[in-house]
């Protein structure tokens, strides 16, 4: 046994060959990423508007999270080798989520559109 990889795990330049990350890893990378773009958003509010905070935006913090999650739902909703009762309770997941969003789209919209037009 050799201790070189096969060359089908190489690629051209002979280091490993590239594989790609698991789908639910890649939707928690933009979750973490959606977060960082509101961070930064939130923190840099105060400087355009004299100080004033931005408040009452709490409830578009859950929005990331609960996309991500509905992502993950809706992806495993769809592999084909899951159990009748997991792809059950994915898609009550999925319902409780796209409800959660709408809720938290709903709280969170009026007071950010009051605080960037006023």
């Amino acid at each position: 046994m050799s201790d070189q990889p096969n060359e089908k795990d190489q690629d051209r330049d002979g280091g490993p060959a590239y594989t790609p990350a698991h789908p639910i890893k890649r939707i928690v990378a933009w979750v973490g990423i959606a977060y960082m773009v509101c961070l930064v958003g939130l923190n840099l509010y105060p400087f355009f508007h004299g100080g004033d905070y931005l408040t009452g935006v709490a409830p578009l913090f859950a929005c990331p999270g609960i996309a991500g999650l509905l992502a993950i739902a809706l992806w495993s909703l769809r592999q084909k080798d899951a159990t009748y009762s997991k792809k059950a309770s994915m898609a009550v997941l999925a319902l409780v989520c796209v409800v959660g969003l709408i809720v938290s789209l709903a709280l969170g919209i009026p007071p950010l559109v009051e605080g960037l037009v006023g």
